[in-house]
């Protein structure tokens, strides 16, 4: 009999089991990096007030189809604890490929804007329907805190979908502006 597999499985379980809480940034906050992401043509900014949680959002609302739109969903948080940029990466790939039917077609693990990062890019089935989804994950060390950044844009999986150069448009677009004020807590 084999021993039951203790790692964990998503990065929530992950952080949760190191007691490292992820505590949101807001675009409005001070004391720690800011990210930015572009908004192509077609697409419109949520506010934040609708998702709090979320650094920022971006929907396509033009390309709704049955009740559901293609979005672009950046969390930026900091670590409460350090852990190894490794393994948080490790960690937090593995988030993409707990998708239903996730077929993965790329997987890079190359520096982003000089940051550890990890991204993925798959397509995944619900109920009748097809997504395509690329997530990147970044670990930022600003001054003595470690930040978590990551990134995903979802759109349909089919030919009539928006082009893929939404998608590298919101990816490739992504910035981390590490020049902060000191927190207060400091």
């Amino acid at each position: 009999m084999s021993p039951p597999d203790s790692a964990p499985r998503t990065l929530r379980t992950y952080l949760e089991s190191h007691e490292v809480e992820l505590i949101a940034c807001t675009p409005d906050g001070t004391g720690h990096p800011h990210a930015t992401i572009p908004t192509p043509a077609g697409w419109i900014p949520v506010p934040n007030k609708v998702f709090p949680h979320a650094y920022a959002v971006l929907v396509a609302p033009e390309d709704t189809e049955n009740e559901w739109t293609p979005n672009a969903v950046l969390l930026h948080g900091r670590l409460s604890r350090w852990r190894p940029t490794d393994e948080l990466l490790r960690i937090a790939a593995s988030e993409c490929r707990s998708l239903p039917d996730w077929s993965e077609l790329h997987c890079d693990t190359d520096d982003f804007d000089s940051h550890r990062s990890v991204v993925t890019r798959g397509i995944y089935h619900v109920d009748d329907a097809w997504f395509d989804a690329t997530t990147r994950f970044l670990v930022v060390d600003a001054e003595y805190d470690r930040y978590l950044t990551q990134l995903t844009v979802t759109t349909h999986a089919h030919p009539e979908a928006r082009p893929a150069s939404d998608t590298s448009t919101i990816h490739n677009g992504l910035t981390v502006v590490l020049d902060m004020p000191r927190r207060a807590d400091r």
